[in-house]
């Protein structure tokens, strides 16, 4: 099932929803730190994001909303809170909020709206011209059959896949893909580039001068 990431400053909450969501079988990272729903949403590629507007008293829906939706426009949001009035609601619906839960909730209606949102944000495939990329089983199919590639291509692929619209640098994908990155040259990246671009199509990656490369 897809990734969620849940924000929350109450922690003993925050525990027991990412072990509910996990039981029911969504990948769920979770966070009671402001600077930690930077760090993952910068680190990964999400579905859906479950936020309590309020931490610590201060509201931060506003400017997450802004920075998540930057990062992944295909991301469902979902806020969390006990701030509850029609006013508050409609609010965090025109902040860019996808749906609002006030608190307490029951568990199912919480799962419920994360399927929901995940149904209408997240596709399992990822579509260029003639190829199919299914994300989840990672099998790569161009006019009905299958492309293998290394362990390596593999690697780099879903990593650019990873976080669509981000351009990696050479460095950026060294270190994620090598246990010692200090050993690998960079036109091994190069390299690893160009065969991604012979097997499944010349214009899947993107190569912007001086930066690094980037799937749309």
């Amino acid at each position: 099932m897809f990734r969620i990431l849940i924000a929350d400053d109450e922690e003993v909450l925050l525990e027991l929803l990412r072990e509910n969501l996990q039981f029911d079988g969504f990948n769920v990272d979770a966070v009671s730190k402001k600077d930690e729903i930077i760090h993952y949403l910068d680190s990964y590629s999400y579905a859906v994001l479950v936020l309590d507007r309020n931490f610590y008293g201060i509201d931060i829906m506003s400017e997450t909303i802004k920075y998540a939706k930057n990062k992944n426009p295909n991301m469902g949001i979902l806020i969390i809170s006990a701030l509850c009035s029609v006013d508050d609601k409609v609010n965090g619906l025109l902040k860019g909020a996808d749906d609002y839960l006030e608190k307490p909730f029951d568990n199912k209606e919480l799962k419920a709206r994360i399927l929901a949102l995940g149904r209408r944000f997240y596709s399992s495939e990822f579509v260029f011209e003639d190829t199919i990329i299914n994300i989840e089983t990672k099998q790569i199919m161009r006019n009905n059959e299958r492309i293998m590639l290394s362990k390596n291509e593999n690697a780099l692929l879903f990593l650019l896949l990873s976080k669509r619209g981000y351009v990696f640098s050479k460095n950026e994908i060294i270190d994620a893909l090598y246990l010692h990155p200090e050993n690998i040259l960079s036109n091994s990246i190069d390299e690893l580039i160009s065969r991604l671009r012979k097997k499944i199509n010349p214009k899947i990656i993107k190569t912007i001068k001086t930066r690094g490369f980037v799937i749309d």
